[in-house]
């Protein structure tokens, strides 16, 4: 991103990172919502903060490979009520915005790893379906108001940050406006050209055979005798 990209793409990335993160966590803080875990482990009993968290799923892994990776993390884990929204699908969804911004090209490979993603959380047992949507919208948001506003947009004839001259923000402007924009210079273009010619050639402008004026003028009368001075 940094390399490929137009430059300043990767401090926008941190900052809607970061963002993302400090709205997600106080919503989590506001309106906590259990994992599923706790519901296969507590039932429907009501929330007991003192619990310890749970790695889940996670600890067939240390399990598997005989580490601790995930137990002592998640069983230390101060946010046990912060499923909704889910920032694992927040992180994935702006990691694969900003990289599609990028590397356009590749847009399904990001789908697919956001996507994979969704599904690994549910398996094991950390997110519902509606925990995954609430962490992709509110990423969406996040990356959508920066690049109106903050987002370089690419150049597709330029390769490395390097190549850049200069950048453009916000949303690049549509075919029609851009043809609009377009048909109406050259109309310019050819008055203006039309009025140099006309100088010289006695026509209106733009310099075009039926604008010839062949009519009589006020400056015809001086041909009268009368008016010699």
């Amino acid at each position: 991103m940094f390399m490929f990209g137009p430059p300043s793409t990767v401090p926008n990335f941190a900052r809607s990172f970061g963002w993302m993160n400090v709205v997600g966590v106080t919503i989590q803080l506001l309106f906590p919502c259990s994992p599923p875990w706790y519901e296969n482990m507590y039932g429907l009993a009501p929330a007991d903060y003192s619990i310890p968290g749970s790695p889940a799923g996670l600890a067939r892994l240390d399990l598997l490979f005989g580490i601790d990776l995930y137990t002592s993390k998640f069983t230390a884990s101060p946010m046990v009520f912060g499923a909704f929204p889910s920032l694992h699908a927040g992180s994935a969804t702006i990691e694969a915005l900003f990289m599609s911004h990028v590397f356009p090209q590749y847009w399904g490979f990001f789908l697919v790893y956001t996507m994979w993603l969704w599904w690994a959380t549910m398996y094991l047992s950390h997110h519902y379906a509606v925990d995954l949507v609430g962490g992709s919208l509110l990423a969406a948001l996040v990356f959508y108001i920066n690049k109106s506003k903050f987002l370089p947009r690419r150049q597709a004839d330029k390769t490395f940050r390097w190549d850049y001259d200069y950048v453009e923000i916000g949303k690049e402007p549509s075919r029609s406006l851009k043809s609009t924009n377009t048909k109406i210079g050259r109309e310019l273009d050819d008055w203006a050209i039309g009025s140099v010619s006309s100088y010289s050639s006695g026509t209106l402008s733009p310099n075009d055979g039926h604008y010839s004026w062949d009519e009589e003028t006020l400056g015809s009368g001086c041909e009268d005798p009368e008016f010699d001075v």
